[in-house]
C-alpha cells in the first residue's frame, strides 16, 4: 500500500486562516476538487499557517494538480475578499511518499495530532478541522438540527448550503455572508458542523479498513502522535495565534480588516510590540501573524 503526504505552507510561514470563513472556503474548495479528481483522502488537517493531506495511491502529478487546483481558486477568492495581491502559499509544496501500512498509520496519527502538538486541544478528536470527529456524527461540536424548529435565518442558511452542494459549487466568501447572516452563536456552530458534514471528503471506509474499526483508530491516534522527518514542518505553540487574534479583534481588526498587509510596516511594528507586551509569544510567531517581514520596522 502506498500514500503520499502533502504539506502546504503559507508563504514565508505567514498566517492564512484567521476567520471561520477562511476555513470554510478552503475546505469546500478542497471537497469539490477531491471528488472531481476521484482522490481518496486518508487524513487532512488545516492549521493557522499550513495544511496537511494524506492521499492514498496518488501520484506526484495528481497531487500537484490537486494542490494547484485548490490554490488557484482559493487564492483568488482570498485576495478578492481581503483586497490583497500575489501568492499566498509557499512553493513548491512539501511531498513525501509513504509505503507500507505501518508507515502510513504513523503518518495518519501525525496529521490528526497536529493540533495536539500545536497546543490547540488535548485530543485529536477535539479539533474540528481534521474531520476526525465526524465519523457517523454530523454534529460533534453542536446541537442536532431540527429543521422544523429552526428560525428563519437558519432555514435560509441550510437551503443555501444544500443548493450549493447539490450543484457541485464551493462556498465563496459572498455566499458565506448570506449563510451566516443573522445567525446566533449556537446556530453558527450548527451551520459549521452542517457544512463540514455536507462537504466531508475524508475516506472513513479506508481508515476503517486500515485500523479494523473506527474505535481502533481513535485509540491508536490518541496513543501515538506520530512523526515526520521528510517534511520541513514546525509545530510551535499555535494557541498563541488564537490569543493574538483576540487582541487585534479588541483593537477593531475584524472581518476583512484582518489583512495586515494593508497596514504600513510602522503600524505592523506597533501592533507587534503591543502583542509582545500582552502575551509571551516569540517575535517570529508575531511576525507570521502580522505578515511582517523579519526585521521590518
Amino acid at each position: 500500500m502506498e500514500a503520499r503526504h502533502i504539506f502546504v505552507k503559507g508563504a514565508e510561514g505567514q498566517g492564512v486562516f484567521y476567520r471561520l470563513e477562511d476555513f470554510l472556503v478552503y475546505y469546500s474548495i478542497t471537497s469539490i476538487a477531491a471528488k472531481e479528481m476521484g482522490l481518496t483522502v486518508l487524513a487532512f488537517c488545516p492549521m493557522f499557517n499550513h495544511i496537511h493531506f494524506l492521499l492514498e495511491s496518488a501520484s506526484l502529478t495528481s497531487c500537484r494538480q490537486f494542490i494547484q487546483k485548490i490554490a488557484i481558486i482559493f487564492v483568488k477568492e482570498y485576495n478578492d475578499e481581503y483586497g490583497r495581491k500575489g501568492s499566498l502559499f509557499q512553493k513548491p509544496f512539501g511531498s513525501s511518499r509513504k509505503s507500507g501500512v505501518k508507515i502510513i498509520l504513523g503518518c495518519i496519527a501525525y496529521i490528526f495530532n497536529n493540533p495536539v502538538a500545536g497546543k490547540l486541544c488535548k485530543r485529536a478528536m477535539d479539533y474540528r478541522w481534521n474531520l476526525a470527529a465526524y465519523y457517523n456524527n454530523n454534529h460533534p461540536f453542536s446541537k442536532r438540527i431540527w429543521r422544523k424548529e429552526c428560525r428563519a435565518p437558519m432555514r435560509r442558511a441550510l437551503s443555501i448550503v444544500d443548493s450549493s452542494y447539490s450543484c457541485g459549487r464551493y462556498l465563496t466568501y459572498g455566499r458565506l455572508r448570506e449563510i451566516l447572516k443573522d445567525l446566533n452563536p449556537e446556530e453558527l456552530h450548527q451551520i459549521t458542523d452542517y457544512i463540514i458534514s455536507k462537504y466531508n471528503f475524508l475516506s472513513y471506509s479506508s481508515l476503517e479498513a486500515l485500523y479494523g474499526s473506527y474505535g481502533n483508530m481513535r485509540l491508536a491516534i490518541d496513543a501515538n502522535a506520530g512523526s515526520e522527518y521528510e517534511i520541513d514542518d514546525e509545530y510551535g505553540d499555535h494557541s498563541c495565534y488564537r490569543k493574538m487574534l483576540l487582541i487585534v479583534q479588541e483593537l477593531g481588526y475584524k472581518g476583512r480588516d484582518l489583512n495586515f498587509e494593508l497596514l504600513s510596516q510602522e503600524e505592523r511594528t506597533r501592533l507587534a510590540n503591543l502583542i509582545s507586551k500582552r502575551i509571551n509569544a516569540p517575535m517570529k510567531s508575531i511576525n507570521k501573524f502580522l505578515h511582517r517581514k523579519t526585521g521590518g520596522g
